[in-house]
């Protein structure tokens, strides 16, 4: 393997409080129908769509990844590699077009009884996109968490 071709893995972290328990922000976190309103205005994965059963662990999901809910940017896989109820965490591995890996862990904990802390940890490797990967994944996080605000 050259040089050029080693995987560069960078990671965003953001984190945001929550005015939800701990228990309410978990529950939500495994429904696919959160995941679609909190990208929903940016992007749209019709492969979720009507899906009412929470996320499990090991399944897969193929499908567009489609930027303003109109163009077709490429085919996404999002594979739920662990969710853990005892941590109120969610791991995916995700691929698509340039995206060699999108590790994501979606995590949350309580602040108060009427708070939680809600983060978002992605380790990016597009290769050498995966510096534009990075500072889009910032911007498209900020923006997830925006909405998480308003869910």
């Amino acid at each position: 393997m050259s040089e050029a071709d080693a995987a560069v893995i960078r990671t965003v972290a953001l984190t945001t409080e929550l005015p939800l328990p701990a228990d309410v922000t978990w529950q939500a976190m495994q429904q696919p129908a959160t995941f679609l309103y909190v990208v929903r205005g940016l992007l749209a994965f019709p492969a979720l769509n009507g899906r009412t059963e929470p996320f499990q662990q090991g399944e897969t999901h193929t499908g567009w990844l489609m930027l303003f809910h109109v163009l077709p940017l490429h085919r996404h896989t999002i594979t739920v590699v662990a969710v853990d109820p005892q941590q109120r965490k969610i791991e995916t591995e995700e691929r698509g077009g340039f995206l060699r890996r999108w590790h994501h862990t979606l995590a949350v904990e309580p602040v108060t009884d009427a708070t939680s802390r809600y983060s978002d940890t992605i380790d990016i490797d597009a290769g050498p996109l995966t510096g534009f990967m990075y500072w889009s994944a910032t911007a498209l996080f900020r923006y997830r968490q925006w909405r998480w605000q308003r869910l």
